[in-house]
């Protein structure tokens, strides 16, 4: 027996009916709160990733799947002629890959599904395991991405998308007459 507020004498099963704590749920107030404010400061609602899957699913995007997904990783190389992006997508096929480039974000999604099956169902030894993943990430593209002519390559569960710069026009500057 336990004692609550009342001085009353509980028993475990009450004490044990607590709800559950969610680690997570501070962080996504505080990512509400941020999008909010963000949105409100730049006049639209924010279009980056969030890596938390209960806001994720809000980006907007046809290519973003409902429900859980994980980030994919990333890295972004530049040179004086392009940009390589290479996305960490493990277990993933070729044909289960989707990138797509709308107002200047390119987004990126996969997803994977394997079951594995072991022993005999008949023998009561019996072993069966499913696995499916999606991935989703929106990356923001420059001006001065040729949108055109990005490549993409998939090679050992590692995407490489080349992103070619494209040329832009000098700045014209003009001088002013003061009156």
């Amino acid at each position: 027996m336990v004692p609550n507020r009342n001085d009353q004498p509980t028993t475990n099963k009450e004490v044990c009916s607590m709800a559950r704590y969610d680690p997570f749920e501070e962080l996504r107030k505080v990512e509400e709160q941020m999008d909010r404010l963000f949105g409100t400061f730049f006049g639209e609602p924010s279009r980056r990733f969030s890596a938390l899957p209960a806001i994720a699913s809000r980006t907007g995007s046809e290519l973003a799947p409902m429900g859980e997904f994980s980030a994919p990783a990333i890295e972004v190389l530049e040179d004086a002629g392009k940009y390589t992006i290479k996305v960490d997508l493990p277990g993933v096929d070729k044909k289960d890959i989707h990138v797509k480039v709308q107002d200047n974000v390119l987004a990126i999604s996969a997803e994977t599904k394997a079951e594995t099956e072991k022993g005999d169902k008949k023998s009561g030894n019996y072993y069966c395991e499913r696995y499916y993943g999606r991935y989703y990430r929106e990356i923001p593209l420059g001006s001065n991405v040729d949108e055109e002519h990005i490549d993409a390559k998939h090679e050992n569960g590692v995407l490489t998308l080349e992103l070619p710069k494209k040329a832009l026009p000098e700045a014209a500057s003009k001088e002013i007459a003061i009156k």
